[in-house]
C-alpha cells in the first residue's frame, strides 16, 4: 500500500457545523460545471462555484440541516437543490431564477456604465461652454449661475460635476458588490416527518421519472414522487406541486446509506445498509412482481418488500457496527473469453464499517475484502484514474482516505485534520469539470483537492514502464537493443544510472 500526496487545493470560508450528509457535489445551476453544496446545523445553506473561496448564493434559516441532494426531484428536466433538516422540513431551491436575475442585474449595470460614459461627454462640452462663458464675463457681463449641464459654479467660473473617472469608479465599486453571495429562497416548503438522517434522488422503479428517497434515524425509508399542481397563494411555495408518500419501509437495523445498483437485467435495485456489514434491497409495491412474500397476507406486510442480504465475512469483528455502501460501480466493458464481444458486467457494491472492514461484492459474493485501524465513516465512487472506471474511496474520522480499484490495489492519502464529513466526485476549479476530493473538519474549514487524477492505482516498477514507454522503445530499437532480456535492461538501466560515462584514456588522447 503505497502514500500519496495531493497539493492542489481550496480553502473555503464556512461557518458553522454540519452532519456527514451535509455537503453534495452537483450541476445547481445547469451550466454543465459542478458546484459544491454545503448546509449546516444553524440552517445556513452554502453554495461554492469556481475556484472562490466564498460562497457564491446563501440560504438561512432551514432549520438543523441534515442532508442535502441535488438532482431533478420535480421532474421539470433541470436541476433543484434540495435540503431536509432533522425537524422534517423540506426545501427545494431553483438556481434558474438566481441565472436569470444575474443576467437582468448584468444588463442594468451595462446600462448605467453606457449612461455615465454619455454623462462624462456631457460634461466635457458643458465644460468648454463656461470657459466661453468667462470669457464674455471678462468682457463686462454678468457671471451666469450655472452653466448649460446644470452643474453648479464656483466663483472663478469653473464648474465641478462628476468627472468620467470617478463615475467609472462608482461602477466599479457596484460591480464589486455583486461579488457578494446572492441570497436564495426556497421556491417550495414542505413538512416531511422528523428524524431526517439522508436522502436519494433517482428513478427507483424504471418508471423514467426521479423519486425522492428519505431514510430517518428510527429505522424507516420512505420514498416520495412529486405531483405537480397550481400554486399555492401561500408566499412559501412558487413552485406548482408538493410530494406525494409512494411507500415506507421498516428495517431491522439502523439505516446506514442508501445507493441505487442494478440488476443483470439494468432495472433499478434501491439497496440501503444494515448494521454488520450487510444490506437489504427494498421493493417497490406500486411496480408489479416486486414482492418476496409467497402470497396470502404476507404479501401486504413491510417484510414483503425488503429482501435481506446477508453478507457473511469471518473478518467481521461487530454484528452491530455501522454500515456505508455505495452501488453501481462502473467497471467499464467486460470483453466476454468465448466470443470477445462486450458485454455489460453485474453490479458491484462497495461496503465500509465502523470497525474498520472494507470490502467490495459482486452478486452477493466477496470480490476482496481488508481490514484497518482506522474507523471508516463514509464511502463514495469516484473515477480518479479517468479512465470509465470507477474506484472506490473510503474516508475515516482521523483523516485517512483509501483508494481503491477492481483488482484491491490500494493508495492512501492522509488530511492533516480529523474529517467531520466527506464526499468525491467532479467539481469545476478551473474551467473545467476534474475529479476532488472534499473535507469539512471540525474547526470549521474546507478542503477541496481538485484535480486530483492518478495515472494509475497499482505500484509499478521502473521495467515495466519502460517496456510500456513508445519512445524508450523506439530508442532501444536505433541501438539494436530492442531484443533484449530483462536481465540485459536491469544492468543497462543500472549503467544509465550508476555506471562510469567517463571516455577511455585512449579515446581522450
Amino acid at each position: 500500500m503505497r502514500s500519496v500526496v495531493f497539493v492542489e487545493r481550496l480553502e473555503l470560508d464556512f461557518e458553522g457545523n454540519l452532519f456527514a450528509n451535509g455537503l453534495m457535489l452537483g450541476d445547481v445551476d445547469n451550466d454543465g460545471e459542478n458546484e459544491l453544496v454545503v448546509g449546516n446545523t444553524e440552517g445556513q445553506l452554502y453554495v461554492f462555484k469556481g475556484d472562490s473561496t466564498s460562497p457564491w448564493a446563501v440560504a438561512s434559516n432551514l432549520g438543523i440541516t441534515t442532508c442535502v441532494g441535488i438532482g431533478d426531484v420535480c421532474n421539470k428536466g433541470r436541476n433543484f437543490i434540495i435540503t431536509v433538516s432533522a425537524e422534517g422540513l423540506c426545501h427545494i431551491f431553483d438556481l434558474e431564477t438566481v441565472k436569470k436575475s444575474k443576467e437582468v442585474e448584468a444588463k442594468g449595470q451595462k446600462d448605467a456604465r453606457n449612461k455615465t460614459e454619455s454623462k462624462g461627454s456631457k460634461d466635457v462640452k458643458g465644460q468648454k461652454d463656461v470657459k466661453g462663458q468667462k470669457d464674455a464675463n471678462q468682457k463686462g457681463q454678468k457671471e451666469p449661475k450655472a452653466s448649460r449641464d446644470g452643474s453648479k459654479l464656483q466663483p472663478d467660473g469653473k464648474s465641478q460635476p462628476e468627472t468620467k473617472g470617478q463615475a467609472e469608479g462608482k461602477v466599479q465599486s457596484e460591480v464589486k458588490g455583486q461579488c457578494k453571495p446572492f441570497e436564495l429562497y426556497p421556491c417550495h416548503t414542505q413538512h416531511l416527518p422528523a428524524n431526517t438522517k439522508m436522502l436519494l434522488i433517482q428513478d427507483i422503479d424504471g418508471g423514467g421519472k426521479v423519486e425522492l428517497v428519505v431514510g430517518h434515524t428510527d429505522r424507516t425509508v420512505r420514498a416520495y414522487t412529486w405531483r405537480d399542481a397550481p400554486p399555492k397563494n401561500d408566499g412559501r411555495s412558487l413552485l406548482g406541486g408538493k410530494f406525494v408518500l409512494l411507500q415506507k419501509w421498516n428495517l431491522q437495523g439502523q439505516v446506514g446509506s442508501l445507493s441505487l445498483s442494478r440488476h443483470a437485467d439494468g432495472s433499478p435495485k434501491l439497496v440501503v445498509s444494515q448494521p454488520g456489514c450487510n444490506y437489504s434491497e427494498l421493493l417497490c409495491n406500486w411496480v408489479k412482481g416486486q414482492e418476496v412474500g409467497t402470497g396470502g397476507a404476507a404479501n401486504q406486510s413491510d417484510e414483503a418488500y425488503i429482501k435481506w442480504h446477508p453478507i457473511s465475512s469471518r473478518r467481521a469483528r461487530n454484528s452491530n457496527v455501522s454500515t456505508e455502501i455505495v452501488a453501481d460501480i462502473r467497471l467499464g466493458e467486460v470483453t466476454s473469453k468465448d466470443n470477445q464481444e462486450c458485454r455489460p458486467h453485474l453490479d458491484r457494491l462497495a461496503l465500509c464499517t465502523l470497525d474498520g472492514t472494507l470490502m467490495m461484492i459482486e452478486d452477493d459474493k466477496i470480490l476482496w475484502s481488508l481490514l484497518v485501524d482506522h474507523q471508516l465513516f463514509a464511502v463514495t465512487k469516484l473515477d480518479i484514474n479517468c479512465d470509465g472506471r470507477d474506484e472506490v474511496v473510503f474516508c475515516a474520522w482521523d483523516g485517512q482516505t483509501y483508494i481503491v480499484d477492481h483488482g484491491q490495489e490500494v493508495v492512501r492519502f492522509q488530511l492533516e485534520e480529523n474529517a467531520a464529513a466527506f464526499t468525491a466526485g467532479q467539481y469545476n476549479a478551473k474551467g473545467q469539470n476534474m475529479p476532488c476530493l472534499v473535507y469539512v473538519t471540525f474547526t470549521k474549514q474546507i478542503y477541496v483537492y481538485w484535480n486530483v487524477c492518478l495515472p494509475r492505482i497499482e505500484s509499478a516498477s521502473l521495467h515495466d514502464l519502460l517496456e510500456s514507454n513508445d519512445e524508450v522503445q523506439e530508442q532501444l530499437k536505433l541501438l539494436d537493443l530492442n531484443g533484449c532480456t530483462a536481465k540485459d535492461m536491469r544492468q543497462l538501466v543500472q549503467w544509465c544510472i550508476y555506471g562510469n560515462h567517463s571516455k577511455p584514456a585512449e579515446e581522450k588522447r
